[in-house]
């Protein structure tokens, strides 16, 4: 695939910002103020929260054991099964467990395998465990395993992921008479005894709500508990009855409560009632935050625009002057930027043997987790989060911070550092230096934008009018193409990057999502610019990060 078809495709992580959308008024508001400025227009919409941008997390939780007859076991497995295999999507994974007096983790972590998840279903049927039935137990188990998901997982992601816990119920609960297998029931639902139900309610409701309040915990998306009761007699049994409704109250949902699974699967009220069920991912308005263009080719600096041929923030003439490669990202070939290394004072300049590159441990120069274009290990260099895009949730990505010379650890969006009267962060989307007062240079030079909110889409997506407009272009020098296709870009080509950040109204550090579109636009001093005229671009343009 060429570098051009990669900028095409390229998929950037990116979160919601902090603040929304400010337009920055430049000189020659609505055009290009002279050759070497760029104009685009166009309309673009906010992404659906769904998809694989927005992962569905479910656990199963299955009452089993000796006391459960096998046929109904088959049953319930038939029931799971038409649902992992409907939703065989890549965004929604599963979770399996069983339980009686005690819970088991047949599947304990998230998969669409499904052979994986054929092997926890027999395991399931085959589990023969006695003893008194503890609905407490696989919810404490359902939370150990989505808190270790939402520690483990990219912060990014866990953001915008779903986690449904769906718990299918039969027989009442016994935690609070069976001390022994249930340690650290609540002193207050004690005061119910010796009505059991009323206190198995009460700790039911109590260990839902604990289940749930994972979200707030680490910032994950939602977490929802859906009690499912198979009623062995036609009025059911009133104190699990009681119970499945405590533990909906809790989770969030209702209960349901359906009849015992028939032989056939087209007759099965189970089928049907966990068939029907929730699993859309999670649901939210979005809106557009902030938007941001940045030359990936030019740094500003104190007042006059510099040449970035590489883009790895440094300029070419400074590249010259350290001895560095004004074409090559990476100089000293250790995989690790240029600009990164002399931002963190780590030496970048390879001795002829090679002994002089960087090494990090612990970390994948290959991989770019996040996406943002700074591969695991520059990340780790300059301690930001390698599962999040924006470190520190004000709007503007990793990246883009880096470059522009912000800090990306610290949310800027009402700081001033040059007191220039721009915050950090409208110079950033101005792309003008944040520590120098460049007051001037931000009249002549400041990258300009406006944007009005236009008709939804028809399923509900907010759309915007959007015209940026004053983006400076430059002479680039030609360079390799860093993919390692042995092409070259030709000298004057400028990659001009244009964010969308995405995110949920009123929710000014909730990480949402972001959409990249790169065109390319030549210059060739004094005068020369292709494409000619303003750019238009369409919603198509864009594609979604993570």
């Amino acid at each position: 695939m060429t570098w051009f078809r990669r900028l095409l495709v390229l998929v950037v992580a990116l979160v919601g910002g902090s603040c929304t959308n400010v337009g920055i008024i430049a000189a020659g508001a609505g055009g290009p103020a002279g050759p070497d400025r760029a104009e685009f227009k166009g309309t673009a919409c906010v992404p659906l929260a769904a998809g694989e941008s927005f992962p569905v997390k479910v656990v199963f939780a299955i009452e089993g054991g000796a006391g459960v007859d096998p046929a109904l076991k088959g049953g319930i497995v038939t029931a799971i099964n038409n649902v992992t295999s409907q939703f065989s999507t890549p965004y929604i994974s599963f979770a399996i467990v069983g339980y009686h007096t005690i819970a088991t983790g047949f599947q304990g972590s998230f998969t669409r395998d499904a052979n994986a998840i054929a092997t926890a279903l027999t395991q399931y049927t085959s589990n023969q465990e006695g003893g008194p039935v503890s609905h407490r137990a696989p919810l404490k188990l359902a939370h150990s395993i989505i808190s270790g998901d939402m520690q483990t997982g990219c912060k990014g992601i866990v953001a915008r992921t779903r986690y449904y816990v769906v718990q299918v119920m039969m027989s009442p609960d016994t935690s609070c008479n069976n001390r022994a297998f249930n340690p650290g029931i609540e002193p207050r639902c004690n005061a119910f005894l010796p009505r059991d139900f009323e206190c198995s309610g009460c700790e039911l409701g109590r260990v839902t709500e604990e289940l749930k309040d994972l979200a707030k915990r680490y910032n994950a998306g939602e977490v929802t508990v859906q009690p499912v009761i198979i009623n062995q007699t036609p009025m059911g049994d009133p104190n699990t009855i009681f119970e499945g409704a405590a533990i909906a109250r809790a989770g969030g949902t209702e209960l349901i409560q359906t009849g015992l699974p028939t032989p056939t699967p087209m007759g099965d009220s189970l089928t049907r009632v966990l068939a029907s069920l929730n699993y859309a991912s999670l649901q939210r308005d979005l809106i557009l935050k902030r938007l941001v263009a940045m030359n990936r080719n030019t740094l500003s600096r104190n007042g006059e625009v510099l040449i970035d041929s590489d883009g790895d923030g440094i300029s070419d003439d400074d590249e010259e002057v350290l001895g560095l490669d004004p074409t090559l990202v990476d100089s000293d070939g250790d995989r690790l930027g240029d600009g990164v290394e002399q931002r963190m004072g780590l030496p970048n300049v390879a001795t002829a043997d090679g002994s002089n590159r960087n090494t990090i441990s612990g970390c994948n120069v290959e991989q770019d987790t996040d996406g943002d274009r700074l591969n695991d290990c520059e990340e780790r260099v300059l301690g930001s989060d390698g599962c999040i895009a924006d470190t520190d949730g004000d709007g503007l990505g990793d990246l883009v911070e880096f470059l522009t010379g912000t800090n990306p650890l610290i949310a800027e969006d009402l700081d001033d550092d040059d007191r220039d009267g721009l915050t950090n962060i409208s110079e950033v989307q101005a792309h003008t230096d944040p520590i120098s007062a460049d007051i001037e240079f931000q009249k002549e030079r400041g990258y300009g934008y406006s944007i009005v909110r236009v008709e939804d889409t028809p399923d509900g997506r907010a759309c915007y009018d959007m015209n940026l407009y004053n983006i400076t272009v430059v002479g680039t020098r030609s360079r390799p193409s860093p993919d390692g296709s042995g092409l070259t870009i030709p000298k004057g080509t400028n990659e001009i990057y244009v964010y969308m950040q995405v995110g949920r109204d009123n929710d000014p550090r909730g990480t949402g999502i972001g959409r990249l579109f790169v065109p390319i636009v030549t210059f060739t001093p004094p005068a020369t610019r292709r494409p000619r005229g303003v750019l238009q671009f369409t919603d198509d343009d864009f594609v979604n990060g993570y």
